[in-house]
């Protein structure tokens, strides 16, 4: 038995702690090197697409419009080809002549609704009522030419979600958008004064519509991506319609918050606003006035919701056994908003490509996947998908311009 000194003792606790140490740090930097592998990247710039954006916008002018479907082809590609994960990128392959059937259907639509309204009122609802009835199918073929035209790594996207899941989960919005229709129609050609009733049901119908927003929206999103797959793979959603009424009761909240906060401005200014009101241009100061305050209310609660929402959908949505993470801040995109505001109105618009770089940039870098295992053998196993056939058919599809 040999016989060690505390002094080398000591000495090897020192080591043993300075491996382990060093053993964490490595840990600590191949999980770090992970997690930048996995998060999607943004190489897009605003000079480059500041060349795309103003060629579309000229070209639209000159065509009446008509080169609008090729130019939304041209930016989707440009944001799509510089959005990367792993450094692979994403692709968008639409046909603008699909597109472009699905610009006419809309032409026709207002086209028939306005010939519908100078014959009577009675006939503008009419058409109105089945352009509603239409919508749930209208977005449904919307999400399916998008997703089968969009891919990654050479694999399609695409959409499972039929007409009769859309009628049954997005019928929400066509219906209390119609019964609100019909009442400020009636309300409108009423001959008689509107009683106490009538401005109680108003209001009623008016509420009920508000608070239907967040079970509307989370049966959009729902649709939307428990019925998306990659290649074989499906994505799930697993978010609940409290969570979305919970956003946007807080955002109710800033929204009566920053309501306060207009109405001081506007009782400090009312001096200045009076006089400003009694000159020859009066009638413009007050339509600018108007346009600024409801502007500035919706910048006050847009950043909150933009971030809880994106943060909400993609931590729950899964892809397979695959995660995503999304750090959006309502901070920092309160100041995106903001300075892309004033440089877009001290610019006189032409600043508004960059401002779309700076917002897409940090919102798509606010996202991350984490694999559940190897992500090439994923891959691998995803190529045998029916993408080409659904591919083909795409062709056929109406682009219909809903936000999502």
């Amino acid at each position: 038995m040999t016989n060690t000194s505390p002094l080398e003792l000591v000495a090897m606790k020192s080591s043993e702690d300075t491996d382990a140490w060093r053993d964490l740090g490595r840990a600590a930097r191949e999980s770090q090197q992970q997690q930048n592998r996995f998060a999607f990247r943004f190489t897009g710039t605003g000079a480059e697409y500041f060349r795309i954006w103003i060629v579309n916008l000229l070209f639209t002018i000159v065509t009446l419009g008509a080169y609008s479907a090729w130019a939304k082809v041209r930016r989707l590609q440009y944001f799509y080809r510089n959005t990367s994960v792993d450094g692979a990128i994403f692709d968008y392959h639409g046909n603008p002549k699909a597109i472009l059937k699905g610009r006419v259907l809309a032409l026709l639509l207002l086209a028939a609704y306005k010939i519908a309204f100078e014959i009577s009122g009675a006939a503008a609802l009419a058409v109105a009522l089945v352009l509603l009835a239409a919508l749930p199918w209208l977005l449904a073929r919307s999400l399916r030419f998008k997703m089968i035209n969009s891919s990654y790594r050479g694999l399609r996207f695409h959409f499972g979600g039929g007409a009769a899941q859309a009628y049954k989960m997005l019928s929400l919005f066509p219906v209390l958008a119609a019964l609100i229709a019909f009442y400020l129609w009636n309300l409108a050609t009423s001959s008689t004064r509107v009683g106490l009733l009538g401005v109680l049901l108003g209001i009623a119908l008016l509420l009920v519509a508000a608070g239907a927003l967040p079970l509307g929206h989370f049966l959009l999103k729902r649709y939307q991506h428990d019925h998306a797959y990659f290649g074989q793979a499906p994505f799930f959603f697993h978010a609940g319609a409290g969570d979305f009424f919970q956003i946007y009761r807080r955002a109710l909240g800033l929204l009566a918050l920053g309501s306060v906060s207009v109405g001081v401005f506007g009782f400090l200014t009312r001096k200045l606003f009076d006089a400003l009101q009694s000159t020859m241009f009066g009638w413009l100061f007050a339509m600018f006035y108007s346009a600024v305050s409801a502007y500035a209310l919706y910048l006050f609660v847009r950043p909150y919701l933009e971030s809880r929402i994106q943060n909400l959908v993609w931590n729950h949505t899964e892809l397979g056994c695959h995660r995503f993470v999304s750090s959006a801040s309502a901070h920092h995109l309160l100041m995106l908003h903001a300075t892309n505001l004033l440089a877009i109105t001290f610019t006189l618009g032409l600043y508004q490509p960059f401002a779309a770089i700076r917002l897409m940039k940090y919102r798509i870098e606010s996202l991350r996947l984490l694999p559940d295992g190897d992500l090439e053998h994923f891959l691998a196993d995803q190529s045998g998908d029916h993408a080409g056939a659904i591919g083909q058919e795409a062709g056929e599809l109406f682009d219909i311009e809903i936000a999502l």
